[in-house]
């Protein structure tokens, strides 16, 4: 079956904590999404089992074969080599190097497209998002860390090495919070799930009562817990921080925020958006700063976006920009 004959793109979104998965179809709709622990512990070869496994649940609970997929399309943190879907930068230890495309390839003997987070989610917002077709767009997904995307004149930047804007890596502070990554004041070090697991940690140690999980944390916001919000307010303040850094040095025309954390985007878009405002220079300042309809699932449609553009049919997606990027 060719890609334009089939109606569906299987779609995975590996996280550092999840695998997830879904069908997508030529509307962008997402369906029969599943989701599995990653067991980053056990390395590539752990989170490769659960990445086929969730697949195949995906494709049983539909009633669907591989022969019924247009393509598979995957993104994965850190930034990958789309030519052969290895893992070229990560901040995660032991990813630098894994080959996600192969059992992938091996096990659905379909089409498969791997790229990062952080472009699958400015492919996404680009073909798809509240600000469909902009040319000059940045996708910044917060999730356990930070990724970013970058869409210049309707083109993905890449960098030279395959591994531009490293975003989350980026040092805000001279002394500040040690990262996964080895280093010291990265940005998701400061903000981001992963940070803010960290912080509420120390916050009990000095006798908090406060949950374990940010989503956890969000609902004690909502409830108007003063010390919750007053977390939430400084991470907007965090966030806007890094987002004035991206806006001066490549004067977007537009951000779209995505990821798990900003499903929580009503408790900090006020000290984010200000903070950005303020630090950023006047002209570059003007970018609109908005938040995606689905803000946990950008990533996996635009690995399915990432997978039609790669084989090539202009007319997949229904009313999209999906095949003008790659």
């Amino acid at each position: 079956m060719s890609v334009n004959e089939a109606a569906t793109v299987l779609a995975i979104d590996v996280g550092v904590t999840n695998v997830k998965a879904g069908l997508v179809d030529r509307y962008g709709r997402i369906s029969h999404y599943s989701a599995r622990e990653a067991p980053i512990e056990k390395g590539a070869g752990g989170v490769s089992e659960v990445l086929v496994r969730v697949c195949r649940d995906v494709l049983g609970e539909a009633g669907l074969t591989t022969k019924d997929l247009a393509a598979v399309g995957c993104c994965t943190p850190g930034c990958v080599n789309p030519e052969t879907g290895v893992i070229v930068a990560s901040a995660t230890p032991g990813w630098v190097g894994i080959d996600v495309k192969e059992p992938l390839q091996a096990s659905f003997e379909r089409p498969v497209t791997v790229e990062g987070d952080g472009v699958a989610a400015a492919l996404s917002v680009h073909a798809f998002g509240p600000t469909r077709g902009h040319d000059n767009l940045l996708a910044i997904t917060v999730g356990t860390g930070i990724s970013c995307g970058y869409i210049l004149d309707g083109k993905i930047v890449r960098g030279a090495g395959q591994a531009a804007l490293e975003a989350g890596h980026m040092p805000l502070f001279f002394q500040g919070r040690p990262c996964s990554c080895g280093r010291r004041g990265c940005w998701e070090a400061h903000a981001g799930g992963g940070a803010l697991r960290t912080l509420l940690r120390e916050y009990q140690a000095a006798g908090h009562q406060l949950p374990d999980l940010p989503e956890e944390l969000a609902e004690l916001g909502l409830a108007s817990h003063e010390t919750a919000r007053t977390i939430w307010e400084e991470q907007g303040m965090l966030f806007g921080l890094g987002i004035a850094v991206l806006l001066n040095v490549l004067n977007p025309k537009t951000v779209v925020l995505g990821g798990g954390v900003m499903r929580s985007w009503s408790l900090f878009h006020k000290s984010l958006l200000k903070t950005a405002r303020e630090k950023a220079l006047p002209r570059n300042a003007e970018a609109a700063i908005v938040c995606a309809n689905d803000p946990d699932r950008i990533p996996l449609l635009g690995a399915a976006v990432a997978a039609i553009a790669a084989q090539g049919p202009a007319d997949f997606f229904e009313n999209s920009q999906a095949n003008s990027n790659r």
